[in-house]
């Protein structure tokens, strides 16, 4: 292989391909991006041994079409520290030259058909989304899938297909985050898929917002796998295996009570009372009211706190504890200005929500209070 190529295309591509590597892995080649020039581009391949991607960058020039696999930190950090416009790379069995003006990197080469291979996607898609949709619910779920746990049908966010509509489901046991996008295009089946959280982390980073034009990503579920495909990149995971609990149990088909108030003063006043908890005593105290929310935590033996926010309030007065930093990680990732929240009692769950339900709901438990 030998070849020229701009250099800003090439590092955004090798920092995408980066982020799925594997440098804990047994398997040194799953550290590894594997480089192929042809034509006028380059497509660049990594996988972590569950989930695959590839990527496109363009080339200036392709002198010599071929493959080189090599260390994939390494290139890219090589790459970070050039400053030319343009870096050629020249590959053979052992070896991949690198050189720019006054540099020149030498990086030994790994058996390129040790490689793994990595799903293509060349059929018709399922699903296709509007971009922008997409990640909006990747992120008003993923925070909520569990980590490391024994269920493992739930260190996933369960992909729910149901005529024109998607809804994306993430639990840990304690809170469940639900959130519903419309479909641009779609074939006739429904579906349920698991997608693992690690796979639709890479996903967040290395799916981004074309510049100047409508952004849509496809979509493709198999029996044991998931595929997407956007401006020249595609990726593919396998899916959890299991079943995922039903999910709809969990959510409160009724309410007592219902809060609403900023989202963004909601936010800094349980941030402000979360100051004064310890991991012992990890909760926040709402009380509500007609027209008032007071928040309150303790610290033993450090102080306690007391924050107050203005609120419109349906129902009895009463009080309930929250883990703070669940109603945060809500809280951060929606973004209308006013928010609900739905309750019945101190003991049961409770809702948090916007204006419609269908496009994002969020349901937590309550813990137990000692004050």
């Amino acid at each position: 292989m030998k070849g020229v190529f701009p250099r800003q295309e090439l590092q955004e591509a090798l920092s995408a391909a980066a982020s799925l590597t594997s440098t804990r892995s047994p398997k040194p080649i799953l550290a590894c991006v594997k480089i192929q020039a042809q034509g006028d581009q380059v497509e660049l391949s990594a996988t972590d041994g569950e989930a695959g991607l590839r990527l496109t960058a363009p080339a200036i020039n392709v002198d010599k079409a071929g493959v080189a696999v090599v260390q994939a930190d390494r290139l890219l950090s090589i790459i970070r520290e050039l400053s030319d416009v343009e870096v050629s790379l020249t590959a053979d069995d052992k070896r991949l030259v690198i050189r720019a003006s006054g540099s020149e990197f030498r990086l030994f080469t790994h058996n390129a058909a040790d490689f793994p291979p990595v799903a293509t996607f060349d059929d018709e898609p399922d699903v296709v989304m509007d971009g922008h949709e997409l990640r909006r619910m990747v992120g008003l779920t993923l925070y909520a899938a569990a980590r490391e746990t024994g269920r493992y049908a739930i260190n996933g966010v369960l992909w729910e297909k149901t005529d024109k509509r998607l809804f994306m489901i993430a639990t840990d046991g304690r809170r469940l985050a639900r959130a519903g996008g419309s479909v641009l295009e779609s074939g006739n089946a429904d579906f349920q898929a698991i997608i693992p959280a690690r796979a639709l982390g890479v996903f967040d980073r290395v799916f981004q917002p074309p510049r100047d034009e409508d952004w849509r990503v496809e979509l493709k579920i198999l029996p044991n796998q998931a595929l997407f495909r956007s401006g020249g990149r595609v990726m593919s995971t396998v899916l959890v295996e299991g079943h995922f609990p039903p999910y709809q149990d969990v959510i409160p088909r009724e309410s007592t009570r219902k809060a609403r108030i900023g989202r963004e003063e909601l936010f800094a006043a349980v941030k402000r009372a979360a100051l004064l908890t310890t991991d012992e005593s990890r909760a926040v105290k709402l009380a509500f009211d007609k027209d008032q929310l007071v928040i309150t935590s303790q610290a033993p033996e450090q102080g306690d706190a007391r924050v107050e926010a203005p609120i419109k309030f349906d129902g009895g007065a009463m009080s309930i504890g929250f883990n703070p930093a669940f109603l945060n990680d809500a809280l951060r990732h929606m973004t209308e200005d006013e928010v609900f929240i739905e309750l019945q009692d101190e003991i049961r769950p409770g809702v948090l929500c916007g204006e419609d339900k269908g496009a994002f709901l969020y349901v937590v438990m309550p813990v137990q209070l000692n004050n």
